[in-house]
């Protein structure tokens, strides 16, 4: 099942990275942990994104997302 990238909003992608679970974003204020991605084919498509400070976990549909203007945080491991 292929993931759905984040998008602008403005409908363009954002990035080509998409929203995996167990990656994290960033909207430069806030880190998340994704939960789980969109559920293709389904009527109500949403994401469900933890915060990293609070625990808590919610849904986020497409819009919401996008709003947010999330970005990819990447994690480097020591050599």
């Amino acid at each position: 099942m292929p993931l759905a990238p984040l998008r602008s909003l403005s409908g363009q992608t954002a990035r080509s990275e998409p929203l995996a679970p167990d990656s994290y974003v960033t909207d430069g204020r806030r880190l998340f942990r994704v939960v789980s991605q969109f559920a293709a084919g389904e009527e109500h498509r949403f994401a469900s994104l933890e915060d990293c400070l609070t625990l808590e976990v919610r849904a986020y549909a497409p819009g919401e997302l996008a709003a947010m203007k999330l970005r990819p945080v990447h994690v480097t491991t020591a050599p």
